[in-house]
């Protein structure tokens, strides 16, 4: 496989010339639309058709809501290890709010592809949003923490999620570190019962950075606290 950077003149046809492929390869890889139009500086997966004899192992993992459409979730299966599935949601009394769409679909279509599927733990209010209102209530209340942690299981168990991950914006700075404590003991609990526990990071190019989506990261305490994390980049091609 190899990575192609779209260059002023650019057409399918003849990237395709060039390194010796079918066009329709390039247009299946990158699913591609009629009239197969290139923007400068997009990237194209281009498949070779040669081995490379040094190759490296990598964790690849994708955000899908249970609404995506199947076909897409199909073809792009056998590139991930991880299948996050967006997203179940609580209450301020610490039960879990399911998916609207039932997502037994996409954890059994995960198992089928030997991809590891996550239940992605948001706190979304009544308005679709993230509310760091539900935040602040559930990292400073250990008996609600408690509640949500025992659901969390029980439908990891039910569904045959093989992970948890904890995918929190908006926190306030003053909850870093009740958030980092919250995070530990989803991770002692969840590992306990055979789960792998990752935690979201906003993309912060310094430990004191301001703004509502830095400041209640703490890089080091949810690195102790987690097994591992996902730095949220993706915000840079937006933002």
């Amino acid at each position: 496989m190899t990575i192609y950077v779209v260059q002023t003149g650019d057409s399918v046809d003849s990237i395709a010339s060039a390194y010796g492929i079918s066009a329709n390869s390039i247009i299946y890889n990158n699913q591609l639309s009629y009239p197969y139009r290139l923007a400068v500086g997009q990237a194209l997966l281009l498949s070779s058709g040669e081995s490379s004899a040094e190759r490296r192992n990598v964790i690849a993992g994708g955000y899908a809501y249970p609404f995506i459409r199947r076909f897409t979730l199909t073809e792009t299966l056998p590139y991930l290890t991880d299948l996050f599935i967006f997203s179940y949601g609580f209450t301020t009394e610490g039960d879990l709010i399911p998916p609207q769409l039932d997502d037994t679909w996409m954890v059994e279509q995960a198992r089928e592809k030997n991809v590891r599927p996550i239940l992605t733990l948001t706190p979304f209010g009544p308005d679709g949003r993230f509310s760091n209102y539900l935040i602040n209530v559930l990292v400073n209340d250990l008996e609600v923490q408690q509640r949500l942690i025992d659901h969390l299981l029980e439908t990891a168990e039910l569904k045959k999620y093989g992970g948890i991950d904890i995918d929190f914006e908006y926190i306030l700075a003053e909850d870093r570190i009740s958030f980092a404590e919250f995070v530990t003991r989803v991770r002692i609990a969840g590992n306990a019962a055979g789960y792998p526990v990752s935690v979201a990071l906003a993309p912060k190019t310094s430990d004191n950075q301001p703004g509502l989506l830095y400041g209640g990261k703490d890089y080091g305490l949810l690195g102790e606290a987690a097994n591992h994390v996902l730095l949220m980049t993706y915000e840079w091609g937006y933002t």
